[in-house]
């Protein structure tokens, strides 16, 4: 259930080749305005806990850590106390790491608490680790305990046009024109609606499409909030300030993937390991010539998909 929905049974399964040692538990939530997962730390703290002993023993991993950034002292608190309670507890520690963007990645994460690098191009498990998310854990332990399938997740509806903000458990294939009105509708004229949050997220100019199991939030923006002077401001040539690079988490050269998608050298693009970037969105938001660096690369991986057939055209 985190950004990418990759399929937990393949993270979890045991693999001779990739054998696994360590599972880390996701709790950071690193993007502005996203809470849904704080909220299930503080809420459903038992069944996160019982979630991440069955995909422990499942995945066979010796030590398990829980990855809470450090602004969230009450999630670290409860979660601790959650686990004096349980029995066996002695290989799951809760870690507290710095706040920081984009935490919450699961590369930047395994850097945080093991001081391990990820492969480029690789998986954790290359390394020995699975990540998991803590929504993943507790539907896990829903569907152990209880048998039921994964019908509803909890999902931050937030930004200042929004009537109710908050976190609410919903149905999967409730439509985002749905949601907004149970939440009281829009208070103030919205100039975007992102299916997420404000840096990775993704505008949608329909309504009705549905939230789905990795929908973590629904932010509604105003003119405000996005800044008056970046619609306004006209996208200039880029000046090879270097900025892009100096924030990438991925140490990725942002700019001339950029520039070879948008001249369509693909092949160029992809000698710079544009599969590599995880589409935080740092080098866009730094970016002084206003250039959407990370569209340009969404549209890179789109069209080498499409060239290599894995998305129809």
């Amino acid at each position: 259930m985190g950004g990418a929905g990759f399929p937990t049974r393949v993270k979890i399964e045991p693999n001779p080749r990739l054998p696994k040692d360590i599972m880390i538990i996701n709790g950071c939530e690193c993007e502005p305005y996203i809470t849904c997962d704080y909220r299930l730390m503080l809420e459903r703290t038992n069944q996160i806990i019982a979630g991440i002993k069955f995909a422990q023993r499942a995945s066979e991993c010796s030590k398990v850590l829980i990855g809470i950034e450090d602004n969230k002292p009450r999630a670290i608190e409860a979660m601790s106390t959650a686990l004096e309670n349980f029995p066996n507890n002695r290989n799951i520690k809760v870690v507290p790491v710095k706040t920081k963007y984009p935490q919450g990645g699961e590369r930047q994460l395994i850097n945080a608490i093991l001081k391990r690098n990820v492969p480029t191009g690789g998986i954790p498990p290359a390394i020995g680790v699975v990540v998991l998310n803590v929504a993943t854990a507790a539907a896990i332990a829903e569907a152990v305990i209880n048998g039921a399938p994964l019908t509803h997740r909890v999902v931050t509806v937030t930004g200042e046009a929004i009537a109710n903000p908050g976190n609410y458990n919903v149905a999967i294939g409730t439509s985002v024109r749905d949601l907004i009105e149970f939440c009281g509708g829009v208070t103030k004229k919205s100039a975007k609606v992102v299916v997420g949050g404000p840096m990775m997220g993704i505008a949608i100019a329909d309504l009705d499409a549905p939230i789905t199991k990795t929908t973590n939030a629904v932010t509604v923006l105003t003119g405000e909030e996005i800044g008056k002077a970046k619609f306004e401001r006209r996208q200039t040539p880029c000046i090879h300030c270097g900025r892009c690079l100096q924030v990438c988490p991925e140490n990725l050269n942002p700019t001339k993937i950029a520039h070879a998608v948008k001249n369509n050298l693909l092949e160029i693009a992809e000698s710079y390991y544009i599969n590599a970037c995880i589409e935080c969105g740092c080098c866009s938001y730094v970016c002084p010539a206003n250039i959407e660096v990370t569209g340009y690369i969404k549209t890179g991986k789109n069209l080498l998909a499409k060239q290599k057939k894995r998305i129809p055209e």
